[in-house]
């Protein structure tokens, strides 16, 4: 074949790649990384916010990174979370006081938050270019758990850990009732019948069915597992006034109204009364797991969310970006690599608060049997079938209208339907005003 065929047909086959858009993905994708040499010498910087059992765990792999890069200098900021809108607040201030950290641990509440404040970098180019590494990083991780981490169609995060909800249920109790422990395709109806069963007594000493998880993560899995949610898919478009959701709703204002099953749960610790064998189920993550451990309560177990029309429940995950204006960005990445890697991950394992994002951590003896329970594979095994809680850019608006409309519908002052109109009212305004 001459030269000029040969361009020639190279130059079809480049306008047939222009046309379909694969050539200019490829080509921005294909460069190989090239990590920074050992002897830079630089300061990062870190925000993250946990516990001290978590800080324990950020800074281990702070130390591995700087096996290899011991002339770059981490400075550690660790946050306590009062609300993911008041923690991208303070990014937004801390970058516009010129403060702005290189490595960012934030979840998902505050993942498309953050992206419009233009806060996360991409991974594409190393996800494609550090291949190997990206790979054993999430190669172990479930699908569900991937997809959150991309935003606008870019990777933004590496993941940390993870929650769900799950039923808690006090073993004890239920064998005292001469109830059999929840099937793994339990319904709304069974759930019922249990806890009209496991309801007794009066006043003070008054035993409960159930105890409302009273927030919007505890309250998701009731839409979901009624084949609803909260928003449409493109977390823009509020679906509260929808009959599902009524529905949703209703049923759970029966448990406290009609059927007196469950307390009110405004201004209630369902916790601490399952703990106290008070309510003998409610709804929680892993995060319940180590407290009941250390008070030596053990008469529990979990099991899925009962559904109405789906087997669903709510996850949510955390993880580690890069600040999308970092002179650093690729000594950020070899940090993501460590905050995120199998070793920091067998970590969040031993220390069993949330579930580690990896499943090969998760089948780690340190993690399956840390809780009591014997259906321990639960807690991931939830990810076949549920949903990443709905986080829209105005996240910080949700929660306190749904409370505020439910509260008064538990209070009797709004019907389950006039509840969920006033907060559909509340978030069509919202998202306007977001766009």
């Amino acid at each position: 074949m001459s030269r000029k065929s040969i361009i020639k047909r190279f130059a079809s086959f480049l306008a047939l790649g222009l046309l379909a858009g694969v050539i200019p993905a490829n080509l921005a994708h294909s460069a190989t990384y090239a990590a920074p040499s050992s002897k830079t010498k630089a300061t990062i910087s870190m925000i993250n916010w946990g516990d001290p059992g978590d800080d324990k765990v950020y800074a281990a792999a702070v130390v591995r990174f700087n096996k290899k890069f011991p002339n770059v200098k981490v400075k550690s900021s660790f946050v306590t979370i009062k609300s993911w809108p008041d923690y991208i607040d303070k990014l937004v201030a801390s970058v516009a006081a010129g403060n702005a950290p290189d490595v960012i641990n934030i979840a998902i509440e505050g993942f498309k938050l953050g992206e419009s404040k233009g806060l996360w970098a991409s991974l594409d180019k190393y996800a494609a270019g550090d291949k190997v590494a990206f790979d054993k990083i999430m190669g172990p991780v479930a699908t569900s758990l991937k997809v959150p981490l991309k935003v606008n169609g870019s990777l933004k995060f590496l993941p940390n850990t993870f929650q769900q909800m799950l039923i808690y249920y006090n073993t004890k109790l239920f064998k005292e009732a001469g109830l059999p422990e929840p099937s793994a395709n339990w319904t709304w109806s069974d759930f019922l019948a249990d806890a009209q069963k496991l309801t007794s007594g009066d006043g003070a000493s008054k035993q409960y069915g159930f105890a409302i998880p009273y927030f919007n993560f505890g309250l998701s899995p009731w839409f979901f597992s009624n084949g609803t949610a909260e928003f449409a898919a493109d977390l823009k478009t509020p679906t509260f006034s929808n009959p599902k959701m009524v529905e949703s709703a209703s049923f759970l204002n029966d448990l406290v109204n009609k059927y007196k099953v469950a307390p009110n749960p405004v201004g209630v610790d369902p916790y601490g009364l399952f703990g106290a064998g008070k309510v003998a189920m409610t709804g929680a993550g892993h995060w319940l797991v180590n407290g009941y451990k250390a008070a030596g309560f053990a008469d529990w177990n979990i099991a899925p969310w009962p559904k109405n029309t789906t087997q669903s429940t709510v996850y949510g995950i955390s993880g580690f970006g890069v600040y999308k204006k970092s002179k650093n960005q690729d000594l950020a990445w070899e940090l993501l690599k460590e905050l995120a890697s199998p070793t920091t991950q067998a970590s969040w394992a031993a220390l069993g608060g949330g579930n580690p994002a990896s499943a090969n951590a998760a089948k780690a003896t340190s993690f399956s049997a840390s809780p009591p329970p014997v259906n321990a594979e639960r807690y991931y095994g939830a990810l076949a079938y549920a949903k990443a809680v709905q986080a829209p850019v105005f996240m910080n608006v949700v929660e306190p209208s749904l409370l505020r409309a439910m509260g008064d519908m538990f209070n009797g002052t709004l019907t389950p339907k006039q509840a969920m109109d006033q907060v559909q009212g509340e978030m069509e305004t919202a998202a306007a005003e977001t766009k």
